[in-house]
């Protein structure tokens, strides 16, 4: 059985945490992580992010209405709506909506005035990411927060739903990118550090396919490899 570091929680052999650059963006991220990215996907870039951000956290789980880690960062009301522990946190849920909020709009500047950015994440495959959201009632009292400007995956070894669909760390560095923009996140934050850190565990997986490829063809083939 191989030894995993419960850091990034790939195998020992395979762990990418020395090459994370922590950043510092001004705003707080809580990461809503489906069981199948904590545990099992070897792609997932979720946990990965997370270390790489000054001040997040992870909840794992699908259906978090009651999950009470998540009412303590969203709790405290000004109307009828959650505004963080009620003199903390603005939370805002990164999910595409008719009346999702981009970082450029002067509403989200104005509700938010005060108060510190928590973006929260669902970080799942496309599917199970709607799954989530509509299981987790308690999210749909929140904001929602989407981007500014369309953006492609870079996710080059895996076939994403649409060209647009992107991972969970491209979608946080893009994000940031558009909170820097607006005046909303650190202008010192250098969420370039993600994409980075994406790009070599893209190249990391796409030597792994290639080294399994080549076994592969070994096995089937083994004569094409003898010595002359």
């Amino acid at each position: 059985m191989f030894k995993r570091c419960y850091s990034c929680f790939r195998p020992k052999q395979h762990c990418l945490c020395p090459e994370v650059t922590v950043i510092d963006p001004g705003v707080s991220f809580l990461f809503l992580m489906h069981p199948k990215e904590a545990y099992q996907q070897k792609t997932g870039t979720g946990r990965l992010c997370a270390l790489s951000l000054v001040e997040s956290e992870i909840l794992v789980g699908i259906d978090f209405t009651t999950n009470v880690r998540l009412l303590e960062l969203t709790s405290g009301r000004e109307g009828s709506t959650p505004y963080g522990d009620g003199t903390k946190y603005y939370p805002v849920v990164l999910f595409p909506s008719q009346q999702a909020f981009t970082a450029a709009d002067p509403r989200l500047r104005n509700a938010s005035a005060g108060k510190k950015l928590l973006i929260i994440v669902i970080d799942a495959t496309w599917f199970f990411a709607k799954k989530m959201w509509k299981l987790s009632r308690s999210l749909h009292d929140l904001p929602c927060l989407s981007f500014e400007n369309d953006y492609r995956s870079r996710f080059i070894f895996k076939k994403q739903p649409a060209p647009e669909y992107l991972s969970t760390m491209e979608s946080v560095g893009y994000l940031i990118r558009e909170l820097k923009a607006a005046g909303l996140a650190e202008p010192g934050a250098d969420e370039s550090a993600l994409f980075r850190l994406f790009d070599t565990m893209v190249r990391f997986q796409l030597s792994c396919e290639q080294t399994r490829n080549e076994e592969q063809a070994r096995d089937l083939h083994p004569e094409l490899f003898k010595r002359q």
